[in-house]
């Protein structure tokens, strides 16, 4: 453990927990194991390897893919961004990745090349990625005798509970597929935990896996592990008189005297400047609070007179006791977010299950 700087804490055994609830609610289903953004900031290559039960890994982008099999990663890879141009095709080649085709300019240039595994992407109406229904059989058609994997699609709304959006996806998707062969993909972490009708032939679980809620009303699933603790030590304790104030902006001023602690840890590290005061941190298993604007390096906390901390003591930012996304919601923003945000100045600290490997 880092212990004089902030650290992101992982536990491994709480992904590979996680991915166990991905499998036992879509238990017909195989399962692509979504790795991309660094595994949301957990670190791709351990993540992977500790997925390594999964049926397939998906990235977004090429040099996402080339880093897990430069660390040695077996695993099927999915490129769901799919390649840009010829250069992209050749590595996607030479390290022996799975495509996803969601434009005609990617059937062009797929139409001559053998023995590289397709998925075809439906637009849904997300209308970001995907061919129009209209060019699905077309498409198929240009790459008659490719190695097709199976179609897939995206929910645009899953994350919102009962939303009839997703009603009228599915159907889209469905009614498109009706005369295909082929095994199709519809199914991210919201739509596996509550639109099992979705789940089709594989799942995409993504945010699940990391332990924290994929929906937008940000309650916390206490079946889901939290992977993810940011914790950071502090390096100063500041006696204030009443009317003092503190930070940039002068945003808080102190109401009596009292003690504040200054943390280790700011948006240059992926703490979220935009964190409100009174946004929660644990500090000896005790919430306090989040007072003055966050800095770049620094926060600070407002101690109780009862608190009997020490320069070096470790403050809990997120993680098993303080959810991710009371966090998220504090900021205005979601988990995602600030999984993603935790820069690579933040050391990750690994812990696995006995007889693990990373």
């Amino acid at each position: 453990m880092q212990l004089s700087k902030a650290t992101a804490e992982i536990d491994l055994a709480a992904i590979s927990d996680n991915f166990s609830m991905a499998q036992s609610a879509a238990p017909d289903c195989k399962v692509m194991a979504i790795v991309k953004a660094d595994a949301y900031g957990h670190g791709a290559v351990p993540v992977a390897r500790c997925l390594e039960s999964a049926d397939a890994l998906g990235v977004a982008r090429i040099d996402e893919a080339v880093t897990l099999r430069e660390a040695n990663i077996k695993s099927p890879i999915t490129l769901l961004e799919g390649v840009l141009d010829s250069r992209e095709l050749k590595i996607a080649k030479l390290y022996g990745l799975d495509l996803v085709i969601h434009s005609e300019y990617q059937v062009a240039m797929l139409k001559k090349e053998t023995g590289i595994g397709l998925w075809l992407k439906l637009e849904t109406g997300m209308h970001r990625l995907g061919l129009a229904r209209e060019r699905l059989a077309t498409s198929l058609s240009r790459l008659d005798g490719h190695n097709i994997l199976g179609v897939m699609g995206h929910l645009s709304d899953a994350d919102q509970r009962q939303s009839t959006v997703v009603e009228d996806q599915l159907k889209r998707f469905l009614d498109a597929t009706e005369s295909d062969p082929y095994k199709r993909s519809l199914a991210n972490s919201a739509a596996i935990l509550d639109y099992p009708e979705t789940h089709l032939e594989w799942v995409r679980p993504g945010l699940m896996l990391y332990g924290a809620t994929p929906f937008t009303d940000l309650i916390t699933n206490a079946s889901l592990s939290a992977a993810m603790s940011l914790v950071a030590p502090i390096i100063a304790i500041k006696a204030l008189q009443k009317g003092d104030t503190v930070g940039y902006g002068s945003l808080w001023m102190a109401e009596k005297k009292c003690r504040i602690a200054v943390v280790a840890i700011g948006y240059a590290d992926g703490y979220p400047r935009e964190a409100a005061m009174g946004t929660p941190v644990l500090i000896d298993g005790k919430r306090r609070r989040l007072v003055g604007r966050v800095s770049m390096d620094m926060l600070t906390v407002e101690l109780q007179d009862e608190d009997n901390v020490s320069i070096g003591d470790r403050v809990g930012l997120w993680g098993k006791d303080l959810p991710i996304e009371e966090i998220s919601g504090c900021a205005g923003t979601i988990p995602y977010t600030l999984m993603c945000a935790v820069s690579h100045r933040v050391p990750r600290d690994y812990t696995v299950r006995a007889g693990a490997v990373i």
